[in-house]
């Protein structure tokens, strides 16, 4: 009995020097070092900038760095203490960099094993180095296309293409569209002016066609897309031409004095909207150009107002073309009468 007895206090002695041990077990446990405020500056310069790269060291068990380094394309600098203590402190690296792309992250272990990486995943894009001037990073073209792939004559085209500037200061000199070899300037649709979507609208003639895209950004430097051919596209139908219709015609006033001004109008109508390239009106035999007074190009109403009107009896008739090769002669055969000047 006295046995057990022993036994069981020597167990309770044990059971309570654990239980008075373990805040001091967990009291030694390490946390890991933080990385704060880090920074890379100037991100653009030449081969003879010195770019400094600083971070805040930050060990909450007050445990000293075993090192604080910034990498570099994969290689590690060094950082030295520049204020603060050792364990709550600013580091900082002084660099000179080759020409290019460059990107960094930072590292730091404490002296017991903990370690902090900033980020923690990748690395920062920078610093991005000149050789005699600061680097200019080529603007990038993407998503370039057009809708749509067919189409006929009457189709609208749009071409659309995605602008990005890495330096996104200046706006892009010239975002054009080459359709067939000739240079359209476009206009951004969407986003801003160094991220944004650029469009470009036309119809286009029956048959094939090809284009491709170019920028020049804000320092003048050019990018296409594709860096090299063309893109082919769309493919157009021709659509059979309707000749226009002339109707309405008249003269105001039809009857007048020497000094009247008389006014011609007549109604041109094309089912295929198609503006007429020449418009005109032959007055006793002389050609005359008519304008527009109201309505489309395709579909209005055309005059021409005129006091040179010399002798009593005039005669007059129409004549207009569509640019497609459809014309029309009003009236078809013969003249139109007037007007009469009175003396």
């Amino acid at each position: 009995m006295r046995i057990m007895h022993s036994a069981f206090v020597a167990a309770s002695v044990v059971l309570a020097i654990l239980v008075l041990a373990t805040p001091a077990l967990a009291v030694q446990a390490n946390n890991n070092p933080c990385l704060c405020k880090p920074a890379m500056s100037p991100m653009k310069g030449t081969i003879r900038t010195v770019y400094v790269a600083t971070v805040n060291y930050e060990d909450p068990d007050g445990d000293l760095p075993a090192r604080v380094e910034v990498y570099v394309d994969g290689t590690a600098y060094p950082m030295r203490l520049a204020s603060g203590k050792a364990a709550r402190g600013l580091y900082r690296a002084r660099l000179t960099l080759p020409p290019g792309e460059h990107n960094y992250y930072f590292y730091t272990e404490d002296i017991r094993g903990g370690s902090e990486r900033f980020p923690r995943y990748g690395a920062v894009p920078g610093p991005f180095v000149g050789t005699k001037t600061p680097m200019n990073r080529l603007a990038i073209l993407t998503d370039g296309g057009v809708y749509f792939d067919q189409g006929s004559e009457r189709s609208i085209y749009t071409y659309t293409v995605s602008y990005h500037d890495r330096d996104d200061c200046k706006p892009p000199r010239a975002v054009k569209a080459i359709v067939d070899g000739l240079p359209h300037d476009m206009t951004l649709h969407s986003g801003t002016a160094n991220n944004g979507t650029y469009l470009y609208s036309t119809t286009l003639e029956a048959g094939p066609h090809a284009y491709y895209f170019v920028a020049l950004d804000g320092d003048g430097d050019c990018v296409t897309l594709p860096g090299k051919g063309f893109l082919r596209g769309p493919e157009v139908a021709s659509v059979p031409n309707s000749r226009p219709q002339l109707l309405d015609q008249r003269v105001e006033p039809p009857l007048g004095m020497p000094k009247s001004t008389f006014t011609f109008r007549v109604n041109y109508r094309d089912a295929d909207m198609d503006a007429p390239s020449l418009a005109m009106i032959y007055v006793d035999g002389v050609p005359h150009k008519m304008s527009r007074d109201a309505g489309p190009a395709g579909e209005g109403l055309y005059t021409f107002r005129t006091r040179e009107v010399r002798g009593a009896l005039h005669d007059y008739y129409f004549y207009f073309e569509d640019g497609r090769g459809g014309t029309r002669r009003y009236p078809e055969v013969g003249i139109f009468h007037g007007p009469i000047v009175t003396y």
